[in-house]
């Protein structure tokens, strides 16, 4: 892993003092650099990006400010003035670091991205950090080498790809149990948070991950990573396997509200699609196929329509050009569809099979699948 790649009612829990602000200098030196030559400095939060800029001065840069807490940055050096060529792009200058409350040094011959960095012990335990990674990372590089070598034959031998896939995934758990073990270790380090959050995927254990986020120093957990993970952590455990599934309320193509407690007393799968998403287009047979068994025994869909306003009549077109004849809505909002936030949907298709009591008992449910889920149920 290499620099800055660290990134995948908790939050009610969280400590109630104030996170103390944090004052940060950073001076750096890249060789003579002078004017036009520029220095950008690019933070993020608050769903925000925050960039501050500076004229380079015989090399030398000076960024003061405040922050709330350690978080990701990035440092740009602009060396010229010259206009963007698009026909000869110019490889961008960029540094990616930690900033933290103290004087961090930044000292490069000729590019910031290859600066040496002093003075931050977070910047420097993120070394350490990569430098324990690296030896399992160059696991893959040799996975890559290795697929390069074959023939074109091989490569496509479904056997072969198998057996890289199932390697791959040994070399990810090594990954993630090296991770755990830094956090289990270090629970007051911000990169145990990084860490932590990085071995989270889209979908994961909302409720074992809030065990692990609870041995985090109360420091760690108040920082802005720290209350973005927790928030995640409660998001997903709202809609974790035997959870009641959140209720919502949606219009239907005719404008007619329908809710999720309408289904009450049957299995239904929430569905999360769009008209314009491809994969979602190409699992709408396997939705039909499943609907057409198994609705006689209680099944249902409700498919909630990732879809934009302006795209209503494409929606419309593909629910009859894909033979979807289950209920469908949406507030044709795109991703700030209500229902989609509310199940914290970052990517479609995606679904949740819900059982008649109203809870959740299984989710992205693709292919068979689905199929396979409801025969387990209904016994055909």
């Amino acid at each position: 892993m290499k620099k800055m790649t660290w990134a995948w009612m908790l939050a009610c829990a969280l400590p109630t003092f104030a996170v103390a602000q944090q004052d940060y200098t950073l001076q750096g030196q890249v060789g003579k650099l002078d004017k036009p030559a520029k220095a950008y400095l690019r933070l993020k939060y608050d769903g925000k990006e925050h960039i501050d800029s500076v004229e380079m001065n015989k090399g030398k840069f000076t960024f003061k400010g405040t922050i709330q807490s350690p978080m990701e940055a990035h440092l740009r050096i602009i060396h010229d003035d010259k206009p963007f060529d698009p026909a000869k792009p110019m490889k961008q200058d960029i540094l990616p670091f930690f900033i933290e409350g103290k004087a961090i040094k930044f000292v490069a011959k000729d590019s910031i991205q290859n600066a040496i960095i002093s003075g931050s012990p977070l910047n420097a335990e993120n070394e350490a950090v990569n430098a324990m990674l690296k030896p399992i990372y160059a696991q893959y590089d040799a996975l890559d080498a290795e697929y390069k070598s074959k023939s074109l034959a091989d490569q496509q031998d479904p056997k072969y790809i198998q057996t890289l896939e199932e390697r791959a995934a040994i070399i990810q758990q090594e990954t993630v149990d090296a991770k755990m073990a830094f956090v289990a270790k270090n629970p007051g380090s911000y990169m145990a948070l990084m860490a932590f959050n990085s071995t989270l995927p889209p979908e994961f254990d909302a409720l074992a991950a809030e065990k692990v986020f609870a041995t985090l120093d109360p420091a760690i957990q108040n920082t802005i990573l720290g209350r973005e993970l927790a928030a995640r952590i409660a998001t997903v455990k709202k809609t974790q396997d035997g959870v009641e599934a959140p209720n919502f309320t949606q219009p239907d193509v005719d404008g007619n509200p329908v809710s999720l407690s309408d289904y009450r007393g049957k299995y239904v799968l929430i569905d999360f699609w769009a008209s314009w998403c491809a994969p979602c287009r190409r699992e709408n047979p396997n939705l039909v196929k499943s609907y057409a068994k198994y609705q006689k025994n209680g099944f249902e869909i409700l498919g909630v329509s990732m879809d934009k306003a302006a795209d209503k009549a494409k929606w419309l077109k593909a629910i009859q050009d894909d033979g979807l004849t289950w209920k469908q809505v949406g507030d044709l909002k795109g991703w700030d569809n209500e229902a989609g936030v509310l199940y914290d949907i970052k990517a479609i298709p995606m679904n949740f099979l819900v059982d008649p009591e109203g809870k959740i008992i299984a989710k992205y449910l693709r292919g068979e699948e689905l199929d396979e889920k409801l025969h387990e149920i209904f016994g055909e």
